[in-house]
């Protein structure tokens, strides 16, 4: 790239070009403080090697929305002043993700209704460091919050970088394969990124020579699914990371320390007042550390943070896959009920015990990539009949308990009883 003023070599992509713009975004402390945002919080645990940050994606997502909206470009689909928008709003598309990425995440989107993208797209407009940044270069803020919120009135900006097949997911399913030594996230990239188009419509879609890549792209994120964005004991650890910041949340002496950092509208202030960058998985670790060193707070929260810090925290006491998980869903709620009733009259800790059910979207029918079948026009590669993908399942449901190990064996007779009878697992 001709006005590319530094580049930074990525272990994903090699070496990635910067514009004047994106080196004063990178060099910012907001977004500097995703180099201390773990990528996949605590599959560290699980994968020694999966210690990569949020930082390195970004970098590698913006390097991809370059490559594809460079080829939009040379084929009159968008301008040279749409380019950097669209790789701008990559590189902040996670600017937003809490510190331990999900885990703590959870938190705030239970408690508070904020995800991750409602904070990027606070910091892209609020934040003094990075909206400047956007300003002082001639990008309005509005715009880049968004393409990231997936709420641009361009709808294939909006798919580029929010749908079934975008620079997000093709980015961090090799960044994440390539760290945790796990080869199912392996993906034919420059296929893909030098095949994808837009339709008549605008929507983002692939010609028929590209199909089986797409295809590809479909099952590894599948199987990346399986084996490390749910991977039962990965999430184990989030699920203890989440129940130990709501009990640092609970003490008042802990919660003092962690400041604006304990509500949806203290994070916003945080945020305004530029301060967001102290937010960070060093932060939470050291206050761990802190606590345990000071004696503070009560021995449930020590005694968290002590099986955390030794990897002895909850056990997997029940693990079961569905592909029909409306049906399991409908089943659980009773079972659940009694499940948690019978854990309270045994006097059994709030934390003890973690219930886990989820349902994950395999393939999107409405966000799904479209193939091209001929002068311009496209179907959904769900409708595709040369496709396997329409013989896929749409989602996986996954249904867990998980038990602390003093209370392990108790849970273990309980759920297998209850479980057994209300839903045949």
């Amino acid at each position: 790239m001709s006005d590319a003023v530094k580049y930074i070599y990525d272990e994903v992509h090699g070496y990635i070009p910067l514009t004047d713009l994106e080196l004063r975004i990178i060099d910012t402390p907001t977004f500097q403080r995703l180099r201390r945002v773990k990528q996949l919080a605590q599959a560290w645990f699980v994968y020694p090697g999966a210690v990569h940050t949020r930082f390195s994606h970004c970098l590698g997502a913006m390097y991809l929305m370059g490559r594809i909206a460079g080829k939009f470009l040379r084929e009159g689909l968008i301008s040279k002043d749409d380019l950097q928008l669209l790789k701008v709003a990559a590189l902040l598309h996670d600017v937003g993700h809490t510190p331990y990425s999900h885990a703590i995440e959870t938190y705030f989107k239970e408690r508070f209704q904020v995800t991750h993208e409602d904070i990027s797209a606070w910091i892209i407009m609020e934040d003094p460091h990075i909206k400047d940044a956007l300003s002082e270069h001639g990008i309005e803020p509005r715009e880049v919050a968004a393409i990231v919120s997936g709420r641009h009135k361009d709808p294939t900006y909006n798919m580029l970088l929010s749908s079934d097949l975008d620079v997000d997911r093709l980015d961090y399913l090799l960044r994440d394969a390539l760290h945790t030594g796990v080869k199912y996230g392996l993906i034919d990239i420059h296929r893909i990124t030098t095949t994808l188009t837009v339709d008549k419509e605008g929507y983002v879609a692939v010609p028929e020579k590209a199909v089986q890549a797409t295809e590809s792209f479909y099952i590894a994120r599948f199987h990346m699914y399986r084996s490390v964005y749910y991977h039962k004991t990965i999430t184990a650890y989030q699920l203890l990371i989440n129940a130990i910041y709501e009990e640092m949340i609970e003490e008042p002496e802990v919660r003092e320390i962690l400041g604006p950092f304990t509500t949806g509208d203290g994070v916003r202030r945080a945020v305004r007042a530029g301060k967001i960058y102290l937010w960070d998985d060093f932060f939470i670790g050291g206050l761990m550390n802190y606590v345990m060193m000071k004696g503070l707070g009560d021995n449930v929260l020590r005694n968290l943070i002590r099986l955390y810090l030794g990897r002895e925290g909850y056990h997997t006491i029940l693990d079961r896959i569905t592909y029909n998980p409306r049906e399991l869903s409908e089943r659980l709620s009773n079972a659940l009920t009694e499940f948690k009733e019978r854990l309270r009259s045994a006097g059994v800790g709030k934390h003890d015990v973690k219930p886990y059910f989820d349902t994950v979207k395999i393939v999107s029918d409405e966000n799904c990539v479209r193939v091209i079948t001929g002068a311009g026009t496209s179907i959904p590669i769900t409708k595709f009949r040369a496709s396997i993908i329409s013989n896929i399942p749409r989602c996986m449901g996954i249904l867990r308990i998980y038990a602390l190990p003093s209370c392990a064996e108790y849970v273990r007779k309980l759920s297998m009883d209850l479980l057994n009878h209300h839903v045949g697992v």
